[in-house]
C-alpha cells in the first residue's frame, strides 16, 4: 500500500457531503471526535476519521493487501475472529445479510426448511432472498417476540416429519440481540436449551450475532461460549468494530473450506476488502473493555440524571445497550436540537422521551458533564 493512495482517499472522503458510515448523518457542525452518539452501536467514524485511521495503520505497516477478499489483512481478521468466537475458522463477508444467507444455505443441505424468529433480520429485512436465491423455506416462530420456545420447535419438527411427504428441518437460526425488539437478548441458558434440543434432533444451528459482543458484556460470558453452542456464528464488523462494512462468518474448517467460491458466486468477492478489514482488526481486541467502561459510565450518568425529578431511566426486560429515558414537562424536539448543538446525538423522540443506545462514544466525556449538558438543554426546552 502506498501512503499517497491513502492521502488521496482521505481528501475524497473529507470532501464528501455526508458520512457514509452512520445510520443517520451527523448534524452539520457537530465535532464527531468529541460527540456522544446515542443512536449507533459503535463510534461511527466520520469520513475524515476513517481515512486518517487508514493512513495511520498504513504508516505502521499494519495493512497487507488482500486479493478478492482472500489473504492479507482479511486473513488476519478471519483468524482473529475465529479465535474470539471459539471456532476453527472464519470467512469475511461484505455484509451480514450475505453471511446469514451463506450460513443457512450451506447448513441446511438438502433439507430446505429453516426455523427463524418472526422478528429476525433474516425473515424481515432480506426480501425473499432465502426463497428466491437458495430455495429455502423460512418457518417464522415467536410472533412479535424476542425468541421462541423449544415447545414451538418440537411442534414444527413433529408436523414436518408427519407430512404426507416426509421432510426435515435443515437448520435453526437465532438472532440475539434482536434489533426489531430494541436489541433485547435471548439469554445464554435459553440458547443452550435450544441448541441442545436441535443437536439431539440432528438440526444444524446458526447464530446471527451481529451485536453479540454487546450481549457478551451484559451477561458476562465470553463470545466464544456463545459460539460453542452453534454450528456457525456471524458477527458484524461495522456495528461494534467501526468498519464501514463487513461481517465474519465462523464455523469449523469443513464448513468454511472453499466457502469463498459461494461468496463470489453471490457477488461478494470484493476485489479489495482491506479498507474494511484493517479498521475492524484495529478495534477487535479493544471493544469489550471499551464497552464495559461505557456501560459503567452510562450507569453513573443514569444515576446523575435521575436526581432531577423530571427524568426517569427505564431499562428493558432482557435488555442490552438500549434504555428508555423519560423526560417530563419538556419540549422533546427542542431538547434534541439543543443537545445536538452540544455534540450529543439522540434519536427522534417517542411519546415520553428517547431511546438511548449506549456505545463507547459515551467515554468521550464524564457522566457528570453529560448529565450537566442534558440539564442545561432541558432548561432551554422547558415546556
Amino acid at each position: 500500500m502506498q501512503r499517497r493512495d491513502f492521502v488521496k482517499l482521505g481528501s475524497m472522503l473529507a470532501a464528501a457531503p455526508g458520512s457514509a458510515f452512520a445510520e443517520k448523518p451527523f448534524t452539520q457542525g457537530v465535532n464527531n471526535a468529541q460527540s456522544v452518539d446515542f443512536l449507533n452501536d459503535g463510534l461511527v467514524l466520520s469520513p475524515r476519521e476513517y481515512a486518517e485511521l487508514l493512513i495511520k495503520l498504513a504508516d505502521e505497516g499494519k495493512i497487507k493487501p488482500d486479493c478478492y477478499s482472500n489473504g492479507g489483512v482479511v486473513e488476519e481478521l478471519e483468524n482473529k475472529f475465529a479465535q474470539l468466537l471459539g471456532k476453527e475458522s472464519s470467512v469475511f463477508m461484505p455484509t451480514g445479510t450475505l453471511a446469514n444467507h451463506m450460513a443457512i444455505r450451506k447448513l441446511s443441505g438438502n433439507n430446505h426448511r429453516i426455523i427463524v424468529q418472526e422478528q429476525s433480520h433474516i425473515y424481515n429485512d432480506t426480501g425473499d432472498a432465502a426463497q428466491i436465491l437458495s430455495n429455502l423455506n423460512l418457518i417464522p416462530l415467536g410472533l412479535n417476540s424476542v425468541g421462541f420456545s423449544v415447545a414451538e420447535v418440537e411442534q414444527v419438527v413433529a408436523k414436518t416429519k408427519a407430512g404426507r411427504v416426509e421432510a426435515h428441518i435443515g437448520a435453526l437460526a437465532i438472532e440475539t440481540p434482536v434489533r426489531r425488539q430494541q436489541d433485547r437478548i435471548v439469554p445464554f441458558d435459553q440458547l443452550k436449551t435450544m441448541t441442545d434440543f436441535a443437536r439431539a434432533n440432528g438440526i444444524k444451528t446458526h447464530l446471527d450475532g451481529a451485536r453479540l459482543f454487546v450481549q457478551a458484556v451484559h451477561e458476562n460470558i465470553e463470545p466464544s461460549q456463545y459460539g460453542a453452542l452453534f454450528d456457525t456464528v456471524f458477527t458484524s464488523m461495522w456495528k461494534c468494530f467501526n468498519a464501514s462494512s463487513g461481517a465474519i462468518l465462523a464455523g469449523d474448517k469443513a464448513f468454511t473450506e472453499k466457502l469463498f467460491h459461494e461468496r463470489r458466486m453471490f457477488g461478494g468477492g470484493l476485489p479489495a476488502s482491506w479498507p474494511f478489514a484493517a479498521v475492524a482488526l484495529h478495534y477487535a481486541d479493544g471493544f469489550s473493555n471499551e464497552y464495559k467502561k461505557a456501560w459503567a459510565n452510562a450507569e453513573k450518568f443514569f444515576a446523575e440524571i435521575e436526581k432531577n425529578d423530571k427524568c426517569k431511566v427505564v431499562k428493558l426486560e432482557n435488555g442490552s445497550h438500549n434504555v428508555q429515558l423519560d423526560i417530563l414537562k419538556t419540549n422533546l424536539p427542542k431538547l434534541r436540537e439543543s443537545l445536538g448543538k452540544r455534540n450529543i446525538r439522540l434519536s427522534n423522540p417517542n411519546t415520553t422521551g428517547f431511546i438511548l443506545k449506549v456505545n463507547p462514544s459515551i467515554n468521550r466525556t464524564t457522566p457528570s458533564s453529560l448529565a450537566g449538558y442534558f440539564l442545561e438543554a432541558m432548561k432551554e426546552a422547558a415546556a
